[in-house]
């Protein structure tokens, strides 16, 4: 028996999202209750068939706010004809211009009874800390950005999932499958996939994953649809006092920089409350909240039947598998340029941060930048100062590089903000920038002891970025010498004239 799949489309602050309810499922893959012992935490596994792929880690059981453990169990290639369908639906759906719920048919038809919502999104081809996404999980470790509710913005955001976990081998990483991904992510100017949600700002990539690779190396875009359950509530009192803590935001925002932001692609303000300024109670997933208005009568109910999840046989087949030891185990790794070019994607302090602030007024700074945590009888992000230097510089580093220069360069030139300085200089370690070179030379050479502390690192600083300038200058003089040693090659005719002309004084 077929599983029955139903849909609705809405358009929620101007992005579409298909809500799929899934019933009679045979329930082949999805997330499942994997827990053993209770008191030690909680674990979910990512399962597909009867094979354990993902198995993520709660610790601390009350707490939805704590980070978890992910690490991959199985590999893709275990899973009989899954790579075929879901490498399928990419082309049917990327390629062939088939509609959402048509081209995943031949997922959703196996996937848990429930409800979930799909939407199409860019990804981050890393663990949201700069690694490499296909060689971080093969020992389990915790993950920032993982738990079940966000830790910085709570419920008051939605945040789009945009870091990705592996489900392919990495031990069977090949050159030759890199080198053709490659070729067609260059034809088509973008990487394309298929992920689900598995939890936070987490999704587990179901296809592609060369395309992604190939994608991170040559700088192209990656666009995946995402199918994320839906399993929560936020009732009406929760949405509105959302609402009131967004007025505030929206009513200390300065008018004049509002165009300004909509011209150089970020949210403004009211756009930004717009997320958050559903009064009504809605359904809630980490990525999208949608108001019980926007959703059939016959999904909702979908929801209230299936959201404590569906127990079957495959539970304990599943429970068993994911005990085992992994299978996924590589001792390969990739080229030191894309490790380079992964460090330098947002991470996923940056993405909570952009979430919750949504704008930061010149204003704003420079109350930041006098020590101060309130303007105008309002809090700025945050009532604690650390806290709130740390929302403002991932805000600003991840919205506006050039204002976080100035802002960061004035944190440090400010003596009497000694309090944040070494957590600004330790975040400036990897990001290497001539602006903060000489910043960090201005320190050196200082003699206030304020500095008295930063000296150390700001020596590291200085070797790390020279050895970075030599490393770049030594693959631009490789780069000239190849371009220049694939010269045309030219006949040399001064010989053929002088037969010519001896060809003549013999015919003569």
């Amino acid at each position: 028996m077929k599983a029955s799949v139903s849909s609705e489309s809405v358009l929620i602050n101007n992005k579409e999202y298909t809500i799929v309810g899934v019933s009679n499922s045979p329930n082949s893959f999805g997330l499942c209750d994997t827990t053993m012992q209770k008191d030690k935490g909680i674990r979910e596994t990512f399962f597909i068939g009867n094979e354990a792929l993902l198995n993520i880690v709660q610790r601390s059981i009350n707490d939805p706010y704590s980070n978890k453990i992910i690490s991959q169990v199985s590999t893709m290639d275990r899973c009989g004809d899954f790579p075929r369908r879901s490498a399928a639906a990419v082309e049917d759906y990327f390629y062939n211009n088939k509609n959402v719920v048509t081209a995943l048919q031949p997922l959703l038809e196996y996937v848990k009874s429930g409800l979930y919502v799909i939407y199409e999104t860019k990804m981050i081809p890393t663990d949201g800390e700069g690694n490499y996404f296909w060689s971080s999980y093969m020992v389990g470790h915790e993950l920032g950005g993982s738990s079940t509710f966000n830790t910085v913005c709570k419920k008051e955001r939605s945040i789009i999932p945009s870091f990705l976990v592996p489900t392919d081998n990495f031990g069977s990483f090949t050159d030759k499958a890199l080198k053709i991904s490659s070729e067609k992510v260059k034809r088509d100017d973008c990487a394309y996939g298929i992920c689900f949600h598995l939890s936070g700002m987490f999704c587990a990539l179901l296809s592609n994953h060369y395309d992604v690779t190939a994608a991170l190396m040559l700088d192209k875009k990656i666009k995946c649809l995402v199918i994320e359950p839906i399993r929560y509530i936020c009732t009406e009192e929760e949405m509105k006092s959302y609402q009131a803590a967004a007025s505030l935001k929206e009513d200390s925002a300065e008018e004049p920089n509002a165009d300004e932001n909509q011209q150089n692609g970020e949210a403004s303000a009211a756009e930004q409350i717009d997320a958050a300024g559903i009064t009504e109670p809605c359904l809630y997933s980490c990525g999208v909240k949608i108001p019980f208005s926007k959703v059939p009568n016959s999904l909702l109910e979908r929801f209230f039947i299936t959201r404590k999840g569906v127990a079957g046989k495959y539970t304990d087949i599943v429970a068993h598998n994911c005990e085992k030891p992994s299978h996924a185990k590589s001792k390969r790794s990739m080229p030191v340029n894309v490790l380079e070019k992964c460090e330098r994607y947002p991470d996923y302090e940056m993405l909570q941060s952009a979430a919750l602030v949504g704008h930061l007024s010149d204003e704003e700074l420079n109350a930041l930048l006098l020590g101060e945590t309130m303007i105008n009888n309002k809090y700025i992000i945050n009532k604690n100062y650390y806290s709130s230097i740390t929302i403002a510089l991932n805000y600003l580093q991840y919205k506006d590089f050039n204002r976080f220069i100035n802002f960061i360069s004035s944190l440090l030139k400010n003596e009497e903000l000694t309090a944040v300085h070494q957590y600004v200089v330790s975040r400036l370690q990897n990001i290497m920038d001539k602006r903060i070179d000489a910043l960090f030379k201005e320190i050196l050479n200082s003699d206030s002891q304020s500095y008295a502390m930063l000296k150390s690192p700001a020596e590291k600083y200085i070797k790390r970025y020279k050895t970075y300038c030599e490393t770049v200058e030594a693959r631009e003089r490789e780069e000239n010498k190849r371009k220049s040693g694939s010269h045309v090659l030219k006949r040399d005719i001064s010989n053929e004239l002088d037969s010519l002309e001896l060809a003549r004084k013999i015919s003569l």
